[in-house]
């Protein structure tokens, strides 16, 4: 007797993964906050894409696993999922594209987040060239950039630089619209500038009662509101806001928990 296979079966590539479905199961597990899941998710796709030598799929897989390591806090595999992805931009001639900026600004960001700093900030520059020609001066993607170079560079304490980035960054998501979260990360990034230049104890506390007034302005309680949230929290309790970070933890695993 005929096999027959269904229609669902014989669009499924065969040479390459599929990214979407990747990308789509990837972040219902991230919405859920379901960590053990994500990390076995990432460990098939890319299982997969190595399987059938698919190294534009593995490009995507270890872009995601550069941010979700740097989530968890996994240095080893973060750094060598991060250095993989920047090999691969170089072998598929990805240099001037818009997907290769993006994910030179993942790879500096985990860069920096264990303590590589100088050697991510140049990919921001090569990301930055990349989008201005492209002319995404005013899009969200050129907001996060600006963000995460900003806290870089705060980090190497280049303060006057970082204040002007984060700054620019807000006037750019404020155009964009509905990225409240996103402004109250880039204030809180100034705060930390403010108490580690200057020691301004009162604009340190004014700018983190706008980036507040910006967390409770945002009326879209999402799985990308959740993670916002709770990357304020060690801030907010480094600046004596316990009670702020508390209520941001029960909203965050309220979110996770409905999703």
């Amino acid at each position: 007797m005929e096999e027959k296979q269904c229609s669902s079966c014989v669009k499924e590539p065969t040479e390459k993964i599929n990214v979407l479905r990747f990308i789509d199961k990837l972040d219902s597990l991230l919405k859920r906050n379901d960590i053990r899941g994500a990390k076995e998710c990432l460990m098939f796709w890319e299982e997969e894409a190595r399987k059938k030598s698919d190294s534009c799929g593995l490009l995507s897989v270890l872009n995601e696993e550069s941010g979700f390591y740097r989530r968890t806090g996994d240095k080893e595999n973060g750094l060598k999922a991060a250095r993989e992805a920047l090999k691969l931009i170089n072998e598929k001639s990805l240099e001037n594209n818009v997907s290769g900026a993006t994910v030179y600004v993942n790879v500096a960001t985990t860069f920096k987040a264990f303590g590589n700093t100088e050697e991510g900030l140049p990919l921001y520059d090569k990301a930055e060239e990349i989008y201005l020609k492209n002319g995404m001066s005013d899009s969200y993607e050129y907001a996060a950039l600006l963000n995460n170079k900003a806290t870089a560079l705060a980090d190497a304490e280049k303060f006057d630089e970082a204040e002007n980035l984060y700054k620019k960054a807000i006037n750019i998501l404020e155009k964009v619209g509905g990225k409240n979260v996103d402004i109250a990360l880039s204030l809180i990034g100034l705060a930390h500038l403010y108490f580690d230049r200057d020691e301004n104890y009162s604009l340190t506390e004014k700018t983190l009662d706008e980036a507040w007034e910006h967390i409770a302005a945002d009326q879209l309680h999402d799985g990308a509101y959740a993670d916002g949230i709770m990357k304020c929290v060690p801030s907010l309790i480094y600046f004596k806001r316990e009670a702020e970070a508390e209520a941001l933890k029960e909203i965050a695993e309220e979110i996770y928990n409905g999703n």
